[in-house]
């Protein structure tokens, strides 16, 4: 079992090797995410997911496989990531989930609520919990608030095709959301941060049910 000391340094370490990466990645999270917001379509929807390939991918081949390996189960979380990398791009080439944000009402409102909390939430809770900034957890390059990011996106919408290829990605992302942060992050590791990670897994896995009440699947040719 890893102590939080080794655990917080495994982290701190990884921010100095790649810095700046986890900037630019981040940017481009937050880039991404007003272009979505600004400018909803097909095309925003295209570079989101293309967004969460790149960033998945480097989490678990960068943040797990290469710089993670003295983190408990780092393979089991590299296969997950990658795992998350290959379904969003298989969702990119078959146009399986449109991201749209939803009609003006509540459900928009919390969706943005959603994009400020962890876009924002994050890197300003780090800097009030006095954490140094190599031990900053930010969007983009670190699992949980990309996972929460993500989470954000998928209760937008649930396709009305190939619901198996959304399920199964909401699968994993649900399956890092909400039990790690009650069970290993917050109380053993004191991640603060990743209540939002799990507020966002309890909102996302709420929106499936009400989606999947409300919209009727096309039968797969």
């Amino acid at each position: 079992m890893i102590t939080p000391n080794a655990w917080w340094q495994n982290l701190q370490n990884y921010n100095q090797a790649v810095f700046p990466a986890q900037i630019i990645l981040y940017l481009l999270a937050a880039i991404t995410t007003g272009m979505f917001i600004t400018r909803p379509g097909k095309t925003a929807s295209k570079v989101v997911k293309t967004c969460f390939i790149l960033a998945f991918a480097w989490i678990g081949i960068v943040f797990f496989a290469i710089k993670g390996q003295s983190l408990p189960a780092h393979q089991a979380q590299t296969f997950l990531f990658v795992t998350l990398a290959v379904l969003f791009a298989i969702d990119l080439f078959t146009d399986t989930t449109s991201f749209t944000l939803p009609a003006p009402g509540w459900q928009r409102t919390t969706a943005l609520l959603g994009f400020g909390l962890v876009l924002l939430g994050y890197p300003l809770m780090s800097l009030l919990l006095g954490r140094p900034f190599a031990r900053w957890i930010t969007p983009g390059s670190f699992p949980c608030p990309t996972t929460a990011l993500a989470l954000v996106f998928m209760s937008t919408r649930l396709p009305k095709k190939r619901r198996w290829l959304y399920l199964l990605t909401m699968f994993f992302l649900l399956l890092w959301a909400i039990p790690f942060p009650v069970m290993i992050q917050i109380p053993q590791f004191g991640v603060y941060e990743d209540a939002i990670m799990l507020t966002t897994g309890i909102f996302s896995l709420v929106m499936l049910v009400i989606h999947w009440k409300n919209t009727k699947p096309i039968p797969e040719q």
